[in-house]
């Protein structure tokens, strides 16, 4: 049914959520797995501690499908996530994109409690890419 499933993942727990949805998915379809990771464009850290960050959170996401036989391409990318995660998934092919409502937020993880986030919000990079994607997207919640 899908043989390509994106997830886009920060490094938030929230993120980490929806990778366990989509390898879940993927081991029921015999699918595989596009991990996208999007450093951004402008940081005030080096390139070199935002790639090791990157690389890491895309590890955790392989070696967690390798234990169920998944296999995972890793997709680690300049870009502005919210400019760009259409074409980004676009880019991977997929045929379904799983992505949680919420994620980081200015490098600092969404916390519900310290920033008063309702569970009726979505993140903006979620919210537009249920907007624009042309393939099917699973908000995991």
């Amino acid at each position: 049914m899908f043989d390509v499933i994106a997830v886009p993942v920060d490094g938030s727990d929230y993120g980490y959520e929806a990778a366990d949805v989509a390898i879940e998915i993927a081991r029921k379809f015999n699918s595989k797995i596009a991990a996208v990771h999007v450093l951004e464009e402008f940081s005030f850290n080096s390139y070199d501690s935002e790639e090791d960050s990157g690389d890491e959170i895309l590890s955790k996401i392989t070696k967690k499908a390798s234990e169920v036989d998944v296999e995972v391409v890793e997709h680690l990318l300049t870009a502005d996530p919210l400019r760009d995660m259409k074409f980004i998934v676009d880019q991977t092919r997929a045929d379904l994109v799983v992505i949680h409502a919420h994620g980081a937020n200015n490098n600092r993880f969404v916390s519900f409690e310290e920033n008063n986030v309702s569970d009726t919000q979505i993140g903006s990079v979620s919210e537009r890419l249920l907007r624009t994607s042309k393939v099917p997207v699973l908000l995991v919640k």
